[in-house]
């Protein structure tokens, strides 16, 4: 008798990543590291990666503005193919209130878009992909890996 996937359900869960702003504008932007992203985002699980629409507007704002190449439109194009855009809806609404509640009075803010951002992947179970840790590490409760840097190319 063999023991099937279907027998550890929930044991089994998926990571789920949430690439943060600076992730995608790293891979627009051809940054140091970029390469790795990209091998990253291919090699990822389908269904595993996902964007907040807060940061497909912010993406959407970058790439609006003029002489921004075609191919950039592109890129950004067949990863929103490639991922679930995740709509901010009232349980991210709500965390993200414990957040920058949290972070006001703790006297830590960091910004307007962040700590909605990390409400998001926090709220998914979702891994925040991100290249801002001096932010997001200040949010309790947010798991964080860093794709842009990863340890063997940090100095």
């Amino acid at each position: 008798m063999g023991i099937r996937t279907a027998d550890f359900g929930p044991y089994l869960q998926e990571v789920k990543y949430l690439l943060d702003t600076c992730i995608i504008a790293a891979v627009l932007n051809q940054e140091h590291g970029h390469r790795h992203i990209e091998d990253r985002i291919a090699s990822a699980r389908r269904g595993s990666l996902h964007i907040s629409a807060l940061t497909a507007v912010e993406v959407w704002v970058g790439l609006a503005r003029r002489r921004t190449p075609r191919a950039k439109n592109v890129w950004f194009d067949a990863l929103l193919r490639r991922t679930r855009v995740l709509a901010f809806d009232e349980a991210a609404a709500r965390q993200a209130f414990a957040v920058r509640r949290y972070l006001e009075q703790t006297g830590q803010e960091i910004g307007r878009m962040d700590p909605l951002i990390a409400a998001q992947a926090i709220t998914a179970g979702a891994v925040c992909i991100t290249d801002n840790l001096r932010h997001f590490l200040r949010v309790p409760g947010l798991t964080i890996e860093n794709w842009l840097r990863p340890p063997e190319l940090a100095m």
